[in-house]
């Protein structure tokens, strides 16, 4: 029922469109002239932020622009995978099948496909600081690691660093083994990364996209993610995850820039050379453009986040709890050595500056005191008729104004929870079922935020225990005509006053 819904449908339609209409033939005829540029389709698992949260990616597309002039351009498709958990997987394969001639994928999905050399750029707490990450990539185990992707039919471009991914929590900093018994924690999809996790008395799981990951938060089902500063500003984690364990690095999400081999074949050999200098540039350029988060801790510091630093006695119970993920790891010569060569590099490079944790941003997010909003809240009995009156105040037509969910009347439920939006719609008299859940952040002018795939923005006003919302502006994406959408959301909300449940 709720406008969020049709938004999914719409990015899904997209995601499950493009993958079949956008592959390798749409420039498999370009390759040696005409006068037209070639155009290369990258398939991205991300939505349409990917080049925000991957500014290396996005280099990497502009540098290819500027070698060739603009005869060379990268199209990227977001959505690739339908933002399902094997989305990598997904794009492993479509890659070598040829329906995508390029992609960037995690170098953490490898070790789910055979390949297990990448695992040490991805092994605990190893690569821990920038400059390690960024000696590492300058090394020449990245290219060998790259050499094995053969095995699964797919050219190997480059890796790019990317940022250091660190724990995140619901409900407190996950700072040592103990915080970590028996929660869930999302990590995406690798074999390694998930015995990490479940080392620490974890229990791993591989959820993906706002919306899974929403539906587990409401549900409290999820404890726990691995993410990098950058996404987690972009993507608002504030209200979902605010506590952030600064000095503990889990792991770099190090990124693995593909190519269909007879797409590249069909390549002119100067078009060939501006592609891989390109990669180059922008896998010497990567870590530079994440080691920089000053700002970042400032602005996801204002908006509700909260860090704390593990002890030392920490750090190194959780090390510890490491070691038999280490054994399994070093099961594979290869990945052996290369763990041996970071542990090398490790010494001799400097680790760089901690993060540094503003003041006033550690300690609780102090719950419910400090959301206006919290509690459970109901409208009352909605008929047909008032239904239809508000649907088009809100700019609706008559005709998509009638809602067949019910005959008499309708009741909406939906409750704020530490950044976790839920509606419960009654329909009768009958139970109450979950029609939607989001997250949602509260700004200092008097308005909300709902996420989910979109964005709709509400100003409220609370008056002893009657709640009145009136819906501000939506957005439901790149692409999308949020105006053209049924105002089903607005109405819902802001179309009724609620009363606090007692």
């Amino acid at each position: 029922m709720n406008v969020r819904g049709r938004v999914a449908a719409i990015f899904l339609l997209g995601a499950l469109v493009a993958p079949g209409c956008t592959g390798g033939a749409g420039g498999g005829d370009k390759a040696g002239g005409g006068g037209e540029p070639v155009v290369l389709t990258m398939a991205s698992g991300y939505d349409e932020r990917t080049l925000e949260v991957e500014p290396a990616v996005a280099y990497f597309i502009r540098r290819v622009g500027e070698l060739s002039g603009g005869d060379v351009r990268i199209q990227v498709v977001d959505g690739w995978g339908n933002y399902q958990p094997a989305f990598e997987q997904q794009i492993v394969h479509d890659v070598k099948a040829g329906k995508a001639d390029m992609a960037w994928v995690g170098t953490r999905v490898f070790d789910t496909l055979g390949i297990n050399s990448f695992q040490a750029l991805t092994a605990p707490m190893l690569i821990d600081n920038y400059p390690l990450e960024r000696a590492v990539i300058a090394s020449d185990m990245p290219g060998q690691m790259l050499g094995n992707l053969s095995e699964l039919g797919v050219t190997g471009l480059a890796v790019l660093g990317d940022g250091l991914r660190k724990p995140i929590a619901v409900k407190g900093a996950l700072l040592g083994p103990a915080d970590w018994q028996g929660i869930t924690f999302a990590a995406s999809r690798s074999q390694g990364q998930a015995e990490a996790v479940q080392a620490l008395g974890a229990r791993a799981t591989d959820l993906w996209g706002s919306a899974a990951l929403s539906g587990a938060l409401a549900c409290d089902e999820l404890q726990g993610v691995e993410k990098n500063l950058l996404p987690y500003q972009v993507a608002v984690y504030t209200t979902k995850f605010p506590y952030i364990t600064a000095n503990v690095n889990l792991w770099p999400q190090t990124v693995a820039l593909l190519a269909n081999p007879d797409r590249l074949s069909r390549l002119t050999e100067e078009q060939r050379g501006w592609l891989r200098r390109a990669a180059a540039d922008a896998s010497v350029r990567s870590t530079g453009m994440f080691e920089n988060e000053d700002s970042i801790v400032a602005d996801v510091c204002q908006k509700g986040a909260r860090f704390a630093n593990a002890s030392e006695i920490d750090l190194a119970a959780l090390r510890h709890a490491f070691l038999p993920v280490y054994s399994s790891l070093e099961q594979d010569p290869q990945t052996k050595a290369f763990i041996a060569s970071i542990e090398t590099l490790k010494r001799v490079t400097p680790a760089g500056p901690a993060v540094a944790i503003p003041s006033g941003c550690t300690g609780s997010t102090g719950g419910l005191a400090t959301d206006p909003l919290a509690g459970t809240w109901h409208t009352g009995h909605i008929t047909q008729s008032q239904w239809i009156h508000a649907f088009i105040a809100m700019g609706g037509s008559e005709k998509d104004a009638h809602d067949g969910s019910f005959r008499k009347y309708k009741v909406e439920t939906i409750t704020f929870k530490d950044g976790v939006f839920t509606d419960y719609c009654s329909a009768d008299g009958r139970p109450g079922e979950v029609c939607n859940t989001a997250t949602y952040e509260i700004r200092d002018d008097g308005t909300f935020d709902l996420y989910t795939d979109g964005t709709e923005t509400f100003r409220y006003e609370v008056n002893g225990d009657t709640l009145r919302l009136h819906f501000v502006k939506g957005d439901c994406g790149s692409g999308c005509d949020y105006a053209a959408l049924p105002p089903i959301g607005p109405t819902a909300y802001a179309g009724f006053p609620y009363t606090r449940s007692t």
